[in-house]
């Protein structure tokens, strides 16, 4: 089940609400993207009653609109929104104009990306001194997870990992490429992907032998469906809040048929809390 998760702007959709387990107020932003972005403010609603606005949403239509979150805010810019619904329509369009608005909408958070440099630093938005802290407590999740999830692991048991929204690799080469025998990177940004390639490659990084990066998908996530059963764990870090959500939703229903029997996601995110930034690891 997902356990915790970042909420951007996903009012409506059961898999990004009716599960939220923290009762708090958060003010978040999306790096990605060039327009300017939505700041939630006083989101808090508890669970039961997400529930009950979903059921009635569910049961008369005309409920529906009504019962998504009216939760208030700011853009970068100081333009105010009633809710993240006006935001969206004014990011996507309406249906009629939404495919050609998303796609620029796409292309101009790609094109942020592309204008930054390949560094641990640059992918991490000017705090790469949280690089050592996040693998830290990534891999302390991580070791967990295995050690019940795959007991024999080291019995010969060959594991793969997929790394979306890779970056330049400092996932991989810190953390996942010491557990998963092959791990596969996703990242939309090519010259992300390339820093990747370089640093992954046997030659420049110490794991071990039966360990190595296997394939390099320069592809976005909306956009990305995985080979079949391919995947013991496919973790999501950083990135997930970068997609609108029809495509938030869509990308875990196509992704799943990449899990193995008995694999699982991992999705990391940030949630800020009065000033504290907070992450939250998320087991679906």
């Amino acid at each position: 089940m997902l356990d915790r998760l970042r909420l951007h702007a996903y009012p409506k959709e059961p898999l990004t609400c009716a599960k939220l387990t923290q009762h708090a107020s958060l003010k978040l932003e999306t790096k990605r993207r060039a327009k300017p972005t939505l700041h939630l403010l006083h989101v808090g609603r508890r669970k039961e009653k997400l529930r009950s606005a979903e059921a009635g949403a569910a049961a008369d239509p005309k409920h529906k609109e009504s019962s998504a979150m009216e939760v208030s805010g700011l853009d970068s810019d100081g333009k105010e929104f009633k809710n993240a619904e006006e935001m969206w329509r004014e990011q996507i369009g309406e249906d009629g104009e939404q495919q050609e608005k998303k796609t620029q909408w796409y292309r101009e958070g790609i094109s942020y990306w592309e204008g930054v440099e390949a560094s641990v630093d640059g992918v991490l938005g000017g705090f790469g001194n949280v690089n050592e802290v996040d693998i830290k407590g990534s891999e302390a999740f991580l070791q967990m997870l295995l050690s019940d999830r795959f007991p024999n692991a080291r019995n010969n048991q060959h594991l793969v990992a997929l790394d979306c929204g890779s970056g330049i690799g400092r996932i991989t080469k810190n953390l996942l490429i010491r557990y998963f025998n092959e791990v596969d990177l996703l990242e939309p940004v090519s010259h992300f992907l390339d820093a990747a390639r370089e640093s992954l490659a046997p030659e420049n990084h110490m794991a071990p032998d039966m360990h190595k990066a296997t394939n390099f998908f320069c592809v976005p996530l909306q956009d990305f469906t995985p080979e079949t059963g391919r995947y013991d764990v496919i973790w999501v870090q950083w990135c997930i809040g970068h997609l609108t959500d029809d495509d938030f939703v869509s990308f875990f229903k196509r992704a799943k048929v990449g899990l193995k029997p008995g694999g699982f996601f991992v999705l990391k995110e940030n949630i800020a809390r009065s000033g504290t930034f907070l992450l939250s690891h998320s087991l679906i």
